[in-house]
């Protein structure tokens, strides 16, 4: 039976009203009216309506806020809105859907037609209650006003969490900073011992990032990252690789007996079936969520799912660029083998006598030549690297002797340049655990940035020390390699990118040749060493900022 629907009519027009109001009576539904937005919410709380018909254009309260606050409060979001409106833009229709109308229909819509759909929302919807026993009590206009700032509060809440999630996206170059920025956010929403995000980076790669607040002991680390892999299904599968970054790790302690902790809030953030990241947080203590934090993580996840695909796209859209690069440029290899061979032949005279300026010609050619086949090198290497297809060999290493292996081939550069270089690597080192042919691979890039960026007459110094424990773990310590130059320092903004391939640094001072992936390749390859890679620049006593590139590498454990 219609009778039982009530209808709340909207308008400020009281023919249209009437109209309506005729219309819906005539064919057994009960209706109540208001002229503005206000006396809408009023008679809304006052007899809670089974639909409402609502203008758009009236005063005080126009037809959009009314249906943006009606549906943002859990108490009447359930109640169908429809917008009937002379407006008649398809932007007016674009507003109207934005604020959460069920339905738009402009009033020069036929009746019938108006009834038609009134009858689509009604037909399966029970009546709430005989509109008698509706009735509570009438809210005084303060209190509508009260509720109004309520709801406005609440919105402005939800959509600065949602400007702060979204603006992860301009991270999506270094997964590792977008989780810290996440984290320093979620640290502000709610407290907790500790806090997880999941982050697939691509095809079977993932970051699983983890960061302390306070302290928790050594055990914690690992059951951590056992409850996370495990929640998102990767615990058994051996297929991917999963790159651990612990942050705050002056938090790890010795504690005999480890303390309990919990899951006090676990999102998975999917794309249909697939898992793009998960964020946990850890309690350790007696502190549990609010229903307004649970309200704010859920619209946190919410959010970063956004952020997640967006990772995903680019990620698939570097994919290709890669796999197209790759390809080409490994069809170029074989042509520029050849052109550098039949270089060398004619530079020999093999063919013919040569004269000085056709040897100085062939010499620059064969410099190009060079240079093509360490890009195409590096870019096959970096290739490698990011897909995960390069393997590396760790075993104990001494430093020393691996330092003074790769300085000798650019010491000709240094002299050449009046670089002072200085090796501050004590006898007492520990071995490292690395692969000494990527390992050097770092060293020599470094260095060779050193000995192009430092002026004439300059210092570069290598260095070591023991510092904390390596990200992978918490049971292994490692080392912190620091090579230090005294030349023109980086921008801070230029620091964020220096390790994203093709990256140079834009100076016009400096001539400088390379590929714009030598400290990329560092990057992947210290990734592979469970370490991590940055730079800084420090200014000096004098004033002076040069480069300060630091990584970190596991100590190998002695043998028992």
């Amino acid at each position: 039976m219609t009778e039982s629907h009530l209808i709340l009519i909207v308008d400020d027009s009281l023919t249209q009203l009437a109209v309506l109001q005729d219309l819906l009576q005539s064919s057994g539904y009960a209706t109540a009216t208001a002229q503005n937005g206000m006396q809408a919410i009023a008679s809304v709380y006052h007899s809670p309506p089974d639909l409402i018909l609502s203008d758009i254009l009236m005063p005080e309260l126009n037809g959009y806020h009314l249906c943006r606050l009606l549906k943002n409060d859990p108490l009447t979001k359930d109640i169908p809105i429809i917008l009937l409106s002379n407006l008649s833009e398809p932007n007016d229709r674009f507003w109207g859907e934005k604020a959460g109308a069920d339905f738009f229909l402009e009033k020069s819509t036929d009746l019938d037609q108006i009834l038609a759909a009134v009858q689509s929302f009604l037909t399966s919807r029970p009546p709430k209650a005989p509109p008698s026993s509706r009735h509570l009590n009438e809210p005084e206009g303060k209190d509508i006003r009260n509720q109004i700032t309520g709801i406005l509060d609440r919105l402005l809440y939800e959509s600065t969490i949602s400007n702060e999630v979204l603006k992860l996206t301009r991270l999506t170059h270094d997964t590792t900073l977008m989780a810290k920025e996440l984290f320093n956010f979620l640290s502000i929403i709610c407290r907790y011992s500790a806090a997880g995000i999941l982050i697939r980076e691509g095809t079977e790669k993932y970051l699983l990032c983890l960061q302390l607040t306070e302290p928790v002991p050594t055990r914690f680390v690992e059951q951590a990252k056992k409850v996370m892999l495990r929640d998102a299904g990767l615990d058994l599968d051996n297929r991917f690789k999963c790159r651990f970054v612990l942050i705050d790790q002056e938090h790890v302690t010795e504690q005999a007996t480890p303390a309990q902790f919990q899951v006090i809030k676990a999102i998975p953030i999917r794309d249909g079936n697939e898992l793009l990241a998960s964020i946990t947080l850890f309690e350790g203590g007696k502190r549990r969520l609010t229903d307004g934090m649970r309200h704010a993580l859920d619209i946190i996840g919410d959010r970063f799912q956004i952020v997640a695909q967006y990772l995903k796209q680019i990620k698939e859209i570097e994919n290709v660029k890669a796999d197209l690069v790759s390809m080409l440029v490994h069809d170029m290899r074989s042509p520029l083998t050849g052109i550098s061979g039949f270089t060398d032949v004619l530079a020999e005279g093999i063919l013919g006598q040569v004269s000085t300026e056709q040897r100085d010609a062939l010499k620059n050619i064969q410099g190009g030549c060079d240079q093509l086949l360490q890009l195409i090198d590096d870019i096959l290497d970096y290739s490698k690297l990011e897909a995960g297809k390069m393997k590396v060999s760790l075993s104990p290493l001494n430093l020393g002797p691996l330092v003074h292996q790769v300085i000798n081939p650019l010491s000709a550069v240094f002299a050449e340049n009046g670089l002072a270089l200085t090796i501050d690597i004590p006898a007492c080192t520990p071995q490292v655990l690395a692969d000494e042919k990527q390992l050097s691979r770092v060293f020599a890039n470094l260095l060779s940035n050193a000995a192009k960026f430092t002026p004439q007459g300059g210092q570069v110094t290598i260095s070591v020390q023991s510092e904390g424990c390596c990200p992978e773990t918490r049971g292994t310590r490692c080392l912190c390699i620091t090579i230090t130059d005294t030349g023109c320092g980086i921008p801070a903004e230029q620091q964020k990118i220096l390790f994203n391939r093709y990256e140079q640094l834009p100076t016009a001072t400096v001539y400088r040749k390379g590929t714009g992936l030598g400290l990329a390749i560092c990057k992947e390859i210290i990734n592979l060493h469970n370490g991590e890679i940055w730079v800084d620049s420090p200014a000096d006593q004098k004033g002076h900022c040069g480069s300060r590139f630091t990584f970190t590498l596991p100590i190998a454990q002695p043998k028992s």
